[in-house]
């Protein structure tokens, strides 16, 4: 795969460099330095995948990631010192389309192949996935998610790539007093998904939570479906 690194870190660009050089059928194509540089080098040539940091100068990465969505939308990962430090950021860039995140690898601990496993496992997610159209959705587009009500009154949602957009819009725009009950199921991270139940209910006028075992769809609740595999 051809991929651009958007991180204003030094240290970083060559723990990600470092990584990559594990795996030489990826190549680097290009650095930005703050997200407005990755906006543009993403409309001068599209990377297959774009390793985005999310504090950046300039713009950060969830404007960035916004920006490139919708001019040249491109398959990007979150990459960031700490996922759990951002997971409000992490969040609203994939609300935009960014399609997972991962700490970088091997910033406090050194370069191995086997500290590098978390970043490597994303990264051949996406180079199945790099080339699918439809796994590259830009913000405004939510085909991947699919909404089934039934005569018992449960709405359950399927959501991946892309999703989180569509799931914040769609919660945000149902009201208190919703009379069935919701389940979603996202193809997140099991890592993230506690964040993300709160994410949603930022703007949600029903609670959002997490379901459990023995969870039971309520009308009026969301529960969030969180998978124990990626």
């Amino acid at each position: 795969m051809k991929i651009g690194i958007a991180n204003d870190s030094a240290i970083a660009v060559e723990a990600l460099r470092r990584a990559l050089r594990l795996r030489p059928q990826h190549e680097v194509v290009w650095v930005a330095r703050d997200g407005a540089e990755a906006v543009a080098l993403c409309a001068k040539e599209t990377p297959d995948l774009l390793l985005m940091d999310l504090v950046m100068p300039v713009m950060d990465g969830v404007a960035a990631t916004q920006r490139i969505m919708a001019d040249t939308p491109c398959a990007i990962l979150v990459v960031t010192v700490s996922v759990d430090a951002n997971t409000s950021r992490v969040f609203d860039a994939m609300g935009y389309g960014a399609i997972d995140a991962v700490d970088t690898p091997g910033v406090t601990t050194g370069m191995t192949e086997a500290n590098a496993t978390p970043f490597f496992k994303k990264i051949d997610m996406l180079a199945r996935l790099v080339g699918t159209r439809r796994f590259i959705p830009a913000a405004d587009t939510f085909s991947d998610t699919w909404v089934i009500t039934r005569r018992e009154r449960l709405v359950a949602i399927g959501a991946s790539a892309g999703g989180p957009a569509a799931l914040a819009i769609l919660l945000a725009g149902l009201p208190q007093d919703f009379p069935a009950a919701i389940v979603i199921v996202q193809h997140v991270d099991e890592r993230f998904a506690p964040g993300m139940a709160e994410w949603l209910s930022r703007d949600s006028k029903l609670p959002v939570r997490l379901a459990e075992e023995g969870s039971r769809p309520k009308a009026g609740t969301v529960l969030l479906a969180a998978p124990t595999t990626i």
